[in-house]
């Protein structure tokens, strides 16, 4: 029963890592391949948008995955 709950929260982070592994390939193409440009290094760069996004649904993934373990009514590990 407890994966059956955990199922969603591991979807979430899968999706997350997904997103995150793309944004690091981009990241790699745009400043390895491509070359210097000062657009690619602010925080906002749609590459590095997409890494921060990535790491926060991955995140959230985990926090459901803790919320459902919880529900179960299991004490988490010391």
């Amino acid at each position: 029963m407890v994966w059956r709950r955990l199922g969603m929260a591991f979807w979430v982070m899968a999706a997350g890592l997904g997103v995150a592994v793309a944004g690091l390939a981009g990241d790699f193409y745009q400043h390895e391949i491509v070359g210097f440009s000062a657009d690619l290094e602010t925080m906002f760069a749609p590459v590095h948008l997409m890494i921060f996004g990535g790491i926060a649904l991955f995140g959230l993934g985990f926090l459901l995955g803790l919320r459902s373990f919880r529900a179960a009514g299991r004490a988490l590990p010391a």
